[in-house]
């Protein structure tokens, strides 16, 4: 009688085995749908922190300085002088004058083609910024997601060994397994449980990180999408999409911002003439004057300013070369790395999902007729298990490679604002 219910214990065992995994085996219905909640939950996530990110208001403020800053090198730079001079002796002299200093080389110019060069880096670093929090946002909602389903099946395996040791125990009590077996399934579970804790670890280690970059909490209710691209077609144009890249338009206008700064700097240590005109009256006779002046640069022609200036602008225009080959790498790595990844999903899905389905029901059928025992059992279980996770694991690399092709070909903006007009 006894044995008869553990036999029954074992079918349970089995059961729960395998309708506790069923879920994640099966693609969600009306993946379309469901699709386009899950992507406008994640899109709105995104763009709700964008809009509090104190890095990007603090780049919206530069911003605003730099268009300010351009606003005052439209106006004239050099203000005129009121000069008075009054001497009371025996003969009294008074004298009015007004001077002016003459923009002789043109400093007011080359100061407004400067500022609008640092607008325009100002603006284009904003716009990289926005991109790179973006992508770095999806990234964490990515390993939030992925970490939280991997939390969940590791409970849900843990708890499939719990039952399959309390019937390990039966069994053994009713000499039905060695000891050896039982130590074996109080191993597993002890495993299992270890291993729940570390994965329920990483799962707050996550929800940290994403709270440190958005300053907010994050639920773990939200998912993947389920209908990603199978396959990336080729960039036509890489050139082009490299150029209008938000970091490589910034390293180029950065380039430009120092370079028209150092032609300012080349125009400003040029001496400028002054020029001046003043009336007066000594005692009794009316005087005109003219003055002139020049400042003599015999002792400091700052032409050191001038070197450095070239210096920098050498060093930005190396750092520009550098990032678009930097990004040239990462846009070419992304593209294999997401068609190697998604390549990987679609066999899973079309062929591991109901590969493990059938491997669950194999192993049901050998252990209930008695073709394995259960140590081989368990430890096949464990494996089939372990492939499970393997599963969740590549739909998170399969998300983190989305975002990273998205970042690196510079469709991310795009892609976002599609989401949320769809």
């Amino acid at each position: 009688m006894f044995i008869s219910v553990c036999k029954s214990m074992r079918l349970i065992a089995c059961t729960v085995m395998f309708v506790g995994f069923q879920q994640p085996l099966h693609a969600k219905t009306e993946a379309s749908i469901t699709d386009n909640v899950e992507l406008k939950q994640l899109v709105n996530i995104v763009n709700d922190v964008l809009k509090r990110n104190p890095e990007l208001q603090a780049s919206y403020a530069k911003v605003e300085a730099a268009k300010a800053r351009l606003q005052g090198a439209r106006l004239p730079l050099n203000n005129p002088e009121l000069e008075l001079e009054a001497e009371k002796t025996d003969v009294d002299t008074y004298s009015i004058g007004i001077s002016q200093t003459i923009d002789w080389h043109s400093k007011q110019n080359a100061l407004e083609i400067a500022q609008k060069s640092q607008l325009d880096a100002a603006l284009a670093s904003a716009r990289a910024l926005r991109l790179e929090k973006a992508g770095e946002l999806l990234k964490a909602i990515g390993d939030v997601i992925a970490l939280h389903n991997i939390t969940t099946l590791s409970k849900q395996r843990t708890e499939i060994i719990e039952r399959f040791s309390n019937v390990a125990k039966k069994l053994h009590s009713a000499g039905d397994i060695s000891s050896a077996e039982l130590e074996m399934a109080k191993l597993s579970l002890a495993e299992s449980v270890m291993q729940h804790a570390t994965h329920g670890e990483d799962l707050i280690e996550s929800k940290i990180s994403f709270t440190e970059i958005s300053g907010q909490s994050i639920t773990s209710n939200i998912q993947f999408p389920q209908q990603l691209p199978g396959k990336l077609p080729p960039i036509t144009d890489v050139e082009k999409t490299l150029q209008n890249h938000p970091k490589v338009r910034l390293a180029y206008l950065s380039s430009q911002a120092i370079r028209q700064q150092m032609h300012f700097t080349e125009q400003d240590r040029k001496a400028d003439p002054t020029v001046g005109v003043s009336v007066g009256r000594e005692d009794n006779e009316d005087l005109i004057g003219i003055t002139f002046s020049m400042p003599l640069q015999v002792r400091n022609d700052f032409s050191h300013n001038v070197d450095a200036a070239i210096a920098e602008t050498l060093q930005a225009e190396k750092e520009a070369r550098q990032t678009y080959q930097a990004l040239s790498a990462r846009l070419n790595g992304a593209f294999e790395r997401y068609n190697l990844v998604a390549h990987a999903w679609n066999v899973w899905v079309n062929q591991g999902r109901q590969s493990l389905k059938q491997r669950l029901e194999s192993l049901d059928i050998q252990w209930k007729a008695g073709e394995i025992n259960t140590t081989d059992y368990l430890l096949q279980l464990q494996q089939t298990l372990d492939i499970q996770m393997d599963g969740v694991e590549l739909q998170g690399k399969l998300w983190d490679a989305w975002v990273e092709w998205l970042m690196t070909s510079n469709k991310l903006s795009v892609w976002l604002d599609q989401i949320i007009k769809e």
